[in-house]
C-alpha cells in the first residue's frame, strides 16, 4: 500500500507568466514604434514571435508579417500602419492573424495535490 503524491503548483503560475511576458513584449513593441526606436521595435518583435524575421506568421499578407517585413526593412512608417492593423484586428487578407492570443491566467492559485492511498 503506497502513497502517490503529485502535484501541479508550477503548471498555472508558468501559463500566467508566458501570458504576461507577452503582454510586455507587446507593450515595448508599441512603444518602440511609438518613439520611432527602430531596434527596440526590432528585438520586442523578435521576442514576441520567437524570431526576428517575417517568418513568424505563414501568411505574408498578415499584419504581423507586414510588421516584420517593415522592421527588416527598416521602413518605421510601414511598421506603425502594420502594428496598427494588428492592433484593430482589422487587414486587408480576411484571415485571422497567426499570432496566437495568449492565453489569460487562471483564478487559480495553481497549488492542486492530489492523493492515492
Amino acid at each position: 500500500m503506497g502513497m502517490r503524491v503529485s502535484s501541479t503548483a508550477g503548471t498555472s503560475q508558468s501559463g500566467a507568466a508566458a501570458w504576461q511576458q507577452r503582454q510586455q513584449d507587446f507593450q515595448a513593441l508599441a512603444q518602440a514604434l511609438k518613439t520611432n526606436d527602430l531596434t527596440g521595435a526590432k528585438a520586442a518583435y523578435a521576442s514576441l514571435t520567437g524570431s526576428g524575421s517575417s517568418s513568424a506568421s505563414s501568411n505574408p499578407n498578415s499584419p504581423l508579417a507586414q510588421l516584420g517585413q517593415a522592421l527588416q526593412n527598416g521602413d518605421l512608417g510601414a511598421a506603425q500602419q502594420a502594428f496598427s492593423a494588428l492592433r484593430s484586428g482589422h487587414h486587408h487578407s480576411g484571415t485571422a492573424s497567426n499570432l496566437p492570443a495568449p492565453a489569460a491566467p487562471t483564478a487559480t492559485s495553481g497549488n492542486n495535490v492530489n492523493f492515492v492511498v
